[in-house]
């Protein structure tokens, strides 16, 4: 057994609970708390050097939960201040460590108790991938996951508008005359003193008038468009007029909302394009037909480098292990990010449905999503695989055709990666 000591740090807003444990689970330290700051980071380390010199150990894993971010800046520490002792560091996930704690007699949950398993599960278990530092993929990870929470505000923002807006205008949600409720002249149709308060008092030419200036001329016929918005308006049940005005109000502040995140969107969009520059994985997915810089970088940051899917060796046919090849790497990544199906099956019994894990990095799982939505649409090899796999669904045709097509894009984006080339049209 290799002479490596096995820390476990369990943090917190304001702390951090570490256990020292020896290569063979006996505790050096059982349980030490330090501040979850800077001054507690540099007492920590003095606790780990000290007891690497005092046993004689030669290297260390040190782990800890994925709890919030409140782990990272002592990592990021441990990674340059620790890095000529061969130092390993891990990120667990909370579950692997709360079913690891299943096989040990029920205990407490504890700041006092937890660190010891964290540090044992990695010691017993291993197969972990280790953790390091990319501060570069880092930077562009920060801006592509602020703009998956400006998007996700986004939607939460319209759904909240629409249920109101059935309030003041049913119609117009049931039947919209325009493709969009909440583009430019839909929004100039809703407003307070817009066409949308005015149909009882204007004439049909001049309703398809309005609409013709208020789409900037963009409207292919005004004449229809202004037939649906009368039906929809006679349509409409017509609100208390006690709550005309705060329903009016819901409507206008809403939409300023909704553009302050389209423009902040936006503008992170440009600051997203500047630093995928300097990100070769980014690039290469982004001459996939449909990816664009924006998708190909939450897709990209989210992998990072494709050498952490390579360990631990994988069990072969034989007993033994073996290293991972691409195929391996593949099915590593679509695990990671919840796309695979898990087999449940007991002695004689297989079940026949298998739900999607959805367990993993939610953000690689969302923008694979999205760029099999824009395979489906560019690349007729995949057009072809969400024709076939829309047909044979029972039920939520659209959603599990798109989600078998983002499992099976996982090995294009792969091998581009591995490669580091360009997308060619004989990938598709």
């Amino acid at each position: 057994m290799e002479n490596r000591l096995h820390v476990g740090i369990d943090f917190s807003r304001d702390r951090a609970d570490v256990c020292l444990l020896s290569p063979e689970g006996e505790t050096i330290v059982r349980h030490r708390t330090f501040r979850n700051s800077p001054s507690g980071y540099a007492m920590v380390r003095e606790l780990i050097t000290q007891t690497l010199e005092t046993h004689g150990y030669q290297a260390l894993d040190i782990s800890a939960e994925a709890t919030a971010n409140y782990w990272m800046p002592y990592y990021w520490q441990f990674d340059a201040d620790l890095a000529g002792y061969d130092c390993h560091l891990f990120v667990l996930e909370p579950r692997w460590v709360r079913w690891y704690k299943h096989c040990h007699s029920e205990d407490h949950k504890r700041d006092r108790t937890d660190p010891f398993y964290i540090a044992d599960r990695t010691r017993a278990l291993g197969n972990c991938i280790p953790w390091h530092a990319d501060l570069h993929g880092w930077r562009l990870r920060t801006f592509t996951r602020l703009r998956f929470h400006l998007t996700q505000a986004l939607i939460h923002e319209k759904g909240f508008l629409r249920t109101h807006l059935f309030l003041r205008a049913s119609g117009y949600v049931q039947e919209p005359p325009l493709s969009d409720i909440f583009g430019h002249t839909s929004r100039a149709i809703l407003a307070r003193s817009g066409l949308w308060s005015q149909l009882d008092t204007l004439s049909d030419d001049e309703v398809a008038a309005s609409l013709d200036q208020l789409s900037r001329h963009r409207l292919r016929d005004p004449r229809a468009t202004a037939a649906k918005l009368r039906q929809a308006h006679r349509n409409s049940f017509r609100p208390p007029i006690e709550l005309e005005e705060p329903l009016q109000e819901i409507w206008d502040l809403g939409i300023d909302h909704l553009s302050c995140l389209e423009a902040l969107i936006d503008r992170l969009d440009k600051d997203i394009a500047r630093e995928a520059q300097a990100y070769p994985g980014a690039r290469c997915l982004a001459t996939i037909p449909g990816f664009g810089l924006v998708l190909a970088s939450g897709i990209a940051a989210e992998i990072g480098n494709l050498q952490r899917f390579r360990t631990p060796l994988k069990p072969d046919r034989r007993g033994g292990y073996r290293p991972r090849n691409l195929r391996d790497v593949e099915d590593a990544v679509a695990k990671f990010a919840g796309l695979w199906w898990p087999e449940s099956s007991s002695g004689d019994f297989v079940a026949e449905e298998r739900r999607l894990s959805k367990r993993g990095n939610r953000y690689l799982r969302y923008h694979l999503i999205l760029g099999a939505d824009a395979l489906r649409r560019y690349v007729p090899k995949y057009q072809e695989f969400y024709a076939r796999k829309h047909r044979e669904a029972n039920r939520h045709k659209h959603w599990r055709a798109l989600v078998l097509t983002a499992r099976q894009s996982v090995g294009l984006i792969v091998g581009l990666l591995h490669r580091n080339e360009p997308w060619r049209s004989e990938e598709g």
